[in-house]
């Protein structure tokens, strides 16, 4: 019998691992008596009203998805220096951590954040509306939602080019789903599906007067969904709160909400409803095939023992075996994987799969130990064991009651190298995704999983549990990570841009990182016409796993040297990949393997030498790009202001963001301003303009920050004060040094400023008013002040030259 393939979830926590106790238990399976279902649609990781999603899934009991456009590769972040597609994977993550809180399910389309968008012709224009359309109508006709519900409406009030879009498509692909002709390949595997209703889940946020508008109005479902649920012993807005502060990098880590919250859903298309979102509901167990199985369904959930949940297994077992008898199906399917979860769970059955170190070498056989514990007092035998790389044993063990069970197991370890598969080709404005069974999939499945068969009372279940690797932290307690494929060994350089000028030499290091037990080989450097590097060649020997060594070889530019990039070829002349880490608490380490690669650029910058202090802010690569332009950079954290000496220092730049995450800086505002006045110069990179410090006052003389900003990479320069130093020394800037920037021009400009401040330039995205906030500058006693909302944090680390240059005469004052 055909089975649709479930999309797994990797997301290795401790709780991953645990069982449920009677309470999760007995909503899980109220929820997979449930036909209840639906999709909630919006644009990025952090769009979606967790507190909705939980009461939907929770409360309501309903199966509920969140299908976001984006994975949020072109936002900021808050806690580390990621961005761009490894922010994505960072999100992702996210965003399954708060899956995990609310028991919703996660999808996204094959859209590329590019950033901020101002409308969704834009969006549009740059993604290519069909495509993320046959996504989320794909979607739609696997998961068929009785209700879609969407986070934004579909016009400019959503405030992001990127929302309405997501609004616009959920709308259209609410009447696509059930247009046989639309797609015909989808409808052969999943046929049509015609949701009942779309509403968008409106809120305060676009009228004040909601409630007054709402009420009466039959266009409107309003329901509170601060109900508490004594199973769980939480309110769906706890545990909404609680999902939404995993999207930590986003700043959204917030105070637990408990007590009433009323959510308002508007009518958008399809039919009204009256007091319900599942009103209209015609799905039953009956009218899938199988009449017995509602009856079995009543007696688990109204027999349901909360004391010895072992007991409620014989029922379970049934159920199981009538969801098997039904036709296949996505949605069958799934019922099938939840009644396997809820049986383990009853049975406090403990299993896992585990390597003895995080990583095995992709095509090397290897040894995996499964242990399983039967905590429960029914007689469990384990029949066999499939893995997924292709092997199958037959067991029939025995599991005894509390007795720790342990198998070997052996792989052929053939799978591909684990990284996040949209990553796996180029890609500009959308991800290509090369295997039809990944798309619209939350992440890369895992690189091995087990198929345990588990004989209860003489009937068989089965779970499946994705390889790990575990250890003892001393400071933290147990610690898991994903079991990963790796090549052989991986060669990463030091810095991803690499900028010189004509004639220049620099020292560069590579890190090499062994994944073999022992390993004796070599490698070569490819450079770009008009460099010469030395040595060119490396050889590498290593003795243990995991080891690693950083390389150092000295490049140089010749007379016309041409910018292009620095490849890494093995001893066969095969591309080396580098290997990135992405590791915090909240989520599981995230290995990348992608070409090992640096860019080598020619840079045409003249600086006034000179040591810069780099005050942090939120962590970014702003620092590195300044050691490019050749100046000396001293590193310091807000706490460390009290100690510097600052008459060492010809420029002190304030980290991004660094108001937002240290407000404490505003009680060092007289020393930074003491800098100014004894003739520093002192630079503020942007800060969102957030509630906590919007009314604030910032400089030596004011300003304010605004949320305006220019979305459009190519927007037209105007200069305002050309013949301003900043603009003329040590480097010229003339327009070209605007060509070839990335994704914007900047954000979070200033505004409301002193008349002692003078704007250089402005610009516009098409259609709005000139912008001219995006760098001011005051003299103030002997030094200078200058306000920067340019984006030099992306233009800089993709090696945007004109950026270069113009940050270059910004650091370079001379009083």
């Amino acid at each position: 019998m055909k089975r649709f393939l479930l999309f797994f979830f990797t997301t290795i926590t401790l709780s991953s691992f645990a069982n449920e106790g009677s309470g999760e238990i007995f909503v899980n399976l109220q929820k997979l008596h449930s036909l209840k279902r639906v999709l909630y649609v919006a644009a990025h990781p952090d769009d979606e009203n967790t507190r909705a999603l939980a009461w939907f899934s929770l409360g309501e009991k309903a199966e509920t998805a969140y299908f976001s456009l984006t994975r949020g590769d072109g936002g900021q972040n808050l806690i580390g220096n990621e961005l761009s597609e490894e922010l994505g994977v960072l999100r992702t993550q996210e965003l399954l951590a708060a899956r995990s809180h609310d028991g919703a399910k996660q999808y996204f389309s094959r859209a590329v954040d590019f950033g901020y968008s101002k409308s969704a012709e834009e969006s549009f224009e740059l993604w290519g509306r069909e495509i993320l359309l046959s996504d989320l109508v794909l979607i739609i006709r696997k998961f068929k939602p009785e209700v879609i519900v969407t986070r934004f409406p579909p016009d400019e009030r959503a405030g992001h080019g990127h929302h309405t879009a997501s609004a616009l498509l959920a709308i259209e692909a609410f009447e696509k789903a059930a247009d046989k002709s639309y797609e015909p390949n989808q409808v052969k595997e999943y046929g049509t599906w015609q949701s009942t209703s779309i509403y968008w889940n409106t809120s305060y946020w676009w009228d004040e007067n909601i409630k007054g508008m709402a009420e009466g109005d039959p266009n409107y479902l309003i329901t509170d969904i601060g109900g508490y649920n004594a199973q769980l012993g939480m309110s769906y807005n706890e545990v909404g709160t609680l999902a939404r502060s995993e999207h930590k990098c986003q700043g959204f880590g917030g105070i637990i909400e408990r007590g009433s919250r009323v959510e308002y859903f508007k009518h958008m298309a399809g039919e009204k409803l009256t007091g319900s979102f599942f009103e209209k509901s015609k799905e039953s167990w009956s009218k899938m095939g199988d009449k017995q199985l509602e009856k079995d369904f009543q007696d688990a959930i109204n027999s349901f023992d909360f004391i010895d949940v072992s007991k409620n297994v014989p029922r379970l077992i049934k159920i199981l075996k009538g969801l098997k008898q039904l036709p296949s199906s996505y949605i069958v399917d799934e019922k099938i994987s939840r009644c396997e979860t809820i049986i383990k769970d009853c049975l406090g059955l403990h299993a896992e799969l585990v390597g003895d170190q995080f990583s095995f070498t992709q095509g090397d056989n290897l040894t995996l130990k499964a242990n399983l514990i039967n905590r429960s007092g029914l007689d469990l035998k384990l029949s066999k064991v499939e893995l997924s790389t292709g092997e199958t044993q037959t067991v029939d063990s025995v599991l005894l009651l509390n007795d720790r069970f342990e198998l070997q197991l052996t792989s052929n370890g053939n799978t591909e190298i684990s990284n996040p598969y949209w990553l796996n080709a180029p890609f500009t404005t959308l991800f290509e995704v090369k295997d039809p069974a990944n798309l619209c999939a939350p992440e890369s499945r895992p690189s091995i999983t087990a198929r345990f068969t588990i004989m209860v009372d003489g009937e068989a279940f089965g779970m499946t549990i994705p390889a790990t690797y575990k250890w003892r932290d001393p400071s933290y307690g147990e610690r898991r990570r994903p079991f990963i494929s790796t090549p052989d060994f991986t060669a990463s350089f030091e810095q991803k841009q690499l900028l010189m000028k004509a004639g220049d030499r620099k020292e560069v290091r590579i890190k090499v990182k062994n994944f073999r037990d022992s390993l004796d080989t070599k490698f070569t450097l490819n450079v770009p016409e008009g460099w010469r590097v030395k040595p060119q060649e490396f050889d590498v020997s290593f003795k243990s796993k995991h080891a690693e060594e950083w390389l150092t070889f000295t490049i140089q530019t010749g007379d016309n040297p041409q910018s292009g990039t620095v490849m890494v070829s093995d001893s066969d002349g095969n591309p080396l990949m580098n290997y990135k880490e992405i590791a915090y608490d909240h989520i599981p380490t995230q290995a990348l393997f992608r070409k090992a690669t640096m860019e080598c650029k020619v840079l045409d910058a003249k600086i006034n030498e000179g040591r810069i202090a780099y005050i942090k802010g939120v962590e970014d690569a702003v620092p590195q790009a300044i050691e490019q332009l050749g100046f000396t950079v001293d590193l310091f954290e807000v706490k460390d202001i009290p100690s510097i000496d600052f008459s060492k220092y010809q420029t002190v730049v304030l980290g991004i963001r660094i108001y937002n995450v240290h407000p404490e800086l505003f009680n060092y505002t007289n020393q930074l301003n003491s800098y100014v006045e004894n003739g520093g110069n002192l630079v503020m990179q942007y800060n969102t303009a957030s509630r906590s410090i919007r009314e604030k006052k910032f400089g030596p003389v004011p300003f304010e920050l605004s949320r305006n900003r220019v979305t459009e990479e190519d927007a037209v320069v105007t200069f305002l004060a050309p013949d301003h130093q900043i603009m003329t020394s040590p480097n010229a800037i003339t327009k070209a040094d605007f060509d070839n920037w990335v994704q914007e021009r900047g954000l979070y400009f200033a505004n409301n400023w002193d008349e002692n401040y003078t704007p250089l330039f402005s610009w516009a995205d098409k259609g709005e008013d000139a912008q001219t906030g995006a760098l001011i500058v005051t003299k103030y006693g002997k030094g200078q002040f200058v306000y920067s909302g340019i984006s030099f944090f992306r233009e800089l680390p993709n090696g945007v030259i004109g950026a270069y240059r113009l940050f270059a005469n910004i650091l370079s004052y001379q009083p």
